[in-house]
């Protein structure tokens, strides 16, 4: 069985590669790891350990920020795409749409 330290790292490396398939599998291993994790651990080793695994946690906040930033980026292109927004001067919507045309040169 591979050590808790060990599969940080490798949560570390998914991460940063966006292997969201390898942080499935590591999943059930950190919490069977972290079940058994000696409570008599060195204080040392508990230290690299809750380091390692603040930097994972700030590893994922940022990818989740990146995908929630894409999603949204997504959804804007998309909007774009079906047509033009705009407001009157009493707020109220109005929808042009636009014609579709193939990209590339005429």
């Amino acid at each position: 069985m591979k050590t808790l330290e060990i599969l940080l790292d490798e949560v570390r490396s998914a991460v940063r590669i966006a292997d969201f398939a390898q942080l499935a599998q590591l999943a059930p291993q950190l919490e069977t790891a972290l079940a058994n994790l000696a409570t008599t651990a060195p204080s040392q080793v508990l230290e690299r350990l809750k380091m390692k695994a603040e930097t994972n946690a700030a590893l994922l906040d940022a990818a989740r920020r990146g995908t929630r930033a894409a999603r949204r980026r997504v959804d804007e292109v998309r909007r774009a795409a079906q047509g033009l927004q705009t407001y009157d001067n009493r707020g109220k919507r109005a929808d042009f749409a636009t014609a579709s045309y193939p990209a590339g040169r005429f």
